[in-house]
């Protein structure tokens, strides 16, 4: 599955990014399609911080994400730093009792608030006072507009940016007219990035959340139903290699560097997408991922000790990820923190945990020839897969 994040940069008068705002895209093709606007900016959430990765977006500068009243409400925006992102206020929002509320707490917490494609009207007036920037649309207002907005701006000591601007005629009015700050053709169409990702197949989001939100969390619950979920356990680990240096052998391993706090963040945000309908090719990805890393486990504990158990299970969990995402396998392994054991394990270099994924795969494949040259017993092997097969089928219907 492709994800697509267009972002278009937010310059100075000297032409100096400042940030950039992320838009929504589903397809390469560089326009907002019709969609629902909680789906988009929750789907533009989740591609972005967890697809494409925050840092490849941003380049370290803060992101402007438009948010409907319902995700305002929802609290959303606080589960990201006030120092990455800066809260854009869709101009269809009215600034009511709840409203107010929410966007009043935003900025005590020290977020940065704007107002998108701003005309004043009685819907949105009582935001003003919250406003640090103010947008404003130079395709469709008129000159009389602007000079209306540049005076509530200047009451309300409110930054203008100037959206829209498509030619230096309008940067140079722009200019004129008071703007700190430009977005718009004239100086760059919005870029799409796009990244490889992997659907959404768990049913077990709530089951952790409502774990997380336990007094005393169970720790080793909440790795196993991640661990059941190989998009999630793929997301964990490359949101993991973007904050830490630290090598992973077990998704265990991975949860507490992310730490508890940060987890119950991302899948709250998770949680509220709107899951895509679990195909039959998703699911069968899924469970033949399951039963490969529960195979591989049980077989690695038997003749590779406890101790590697957890590296067991994630080279059989993770070896059809080049065939998930349709790319080699030396090239997702690159985003992945994992350890040197279990990546080159994945690209079959001759070691013990290779071995063990050589021997998954030939008793998925029924290649007997193949099994008799490692010299383990076929009533071993058989009576290891079978264990892994009911096992799978049992998380898989628990799950549903």
């Amino acid at each position: 599955m492709d994800i697509f994040v267009a972002r278009q940069p937010i310059l100075t008068k000297e032409e100096e990014i400042i940030g950039y705002e992320l838009l929504y895209r589903n397809s390469r093709q560089n326009s907002f399609t019709e969609i629902d606007g909680d789906v988009a900016t929750t789907d533009l959430l989740v591609n972005s911080f967890l697809g494409i990765g925050n840092e490849k977006l941003s380049k370290g500068k803060k992101l402007f994400i438009n948010f409907t009243r319902n995700l305002l409400l929802k609290r959303v925006p606080s589960l990201f730093s006030p120092e990455k992102i800066i809260i854009e206020i869709l101009e269809d929002v009215e600034g009511d009792e709840e409203v107010i509320e929410a966007v009043s707490e935003f900025k005590a917490l020290g977020y940065t608030i704007a107002l998108d494609d701003f005309l004043l009207k009685d819907l949105n007036k009582n935001l003003l006072p919250y406003a640090d920037i103010i947008k404003v649309d130079f395709l469709s207002t008129s000159k009389k507009q602007r000079e209306a907005i540049e005076k509530i701006a200047k009451f309300y000591n409110a930054t203008l940016l100037a959206e829209k601007i498509e030619t230096r005629a309008d940067f140079e009015a722009a200019l004129h007219e008071g703007y700190t700050y430009f977005q718009g053709y004239f100086f760059s169409k919005p870029v799409i990035v796009s990244a490889a990702d992997i659907p959404f197949t768990s049913f077990g989001y709530l089951r952790i959340l409502n774990e997380l939100n336990e007094v005393e969390p169970d720790i080793d619950k909440i790795t196993s139903f991640i661990e059941y979920d190989l998009s999630l356990s793929f997301k964990i680990l490359k949101f993991v290699n973007t904050t830490s240096t630290v090598k992973i052998t077990s998704i265990k391993q991975a949860i507490m560097i992310l730490g508890l706090n940060e987890l119950f963040r991302w899948l709250t945000i998770i949680s509220l997408k709107e899951q895509q309908p679990k195909t039959a090719v998703a699911e069968e990805i899924l469970l033949q991922s399951l039963i490969r890393g529960k195979f591989a486990e049980l077989f690695g504990m038997k003749h590779l000790g406890l101790q590697r158990k957890a590296e067991c299970f994630m080279v059989g969990m993770f070896s059809l990820l080049d065939t998930i995402l349709q790319r080699p396998m030396e090239k997702i392994l690159e985003t992945l923190p994992l350890s040197e054991a279990v990546k080159n394990a994945l690209v079959k270099d001759e070691s013990e945990l290779a071995i063990i994924l050589d021997i998954t795969e030939a008793v998925e494949q029924a290649n007997w020839e193949k099994l008799n040259s490692f010299g383990f017993l076929a009533t071993e092997l058989s009576s290891c897969y079978e264990t892994a097969l009911n096992w799978t089928n049992d998380i898989f219907e628990e799950l549903k």
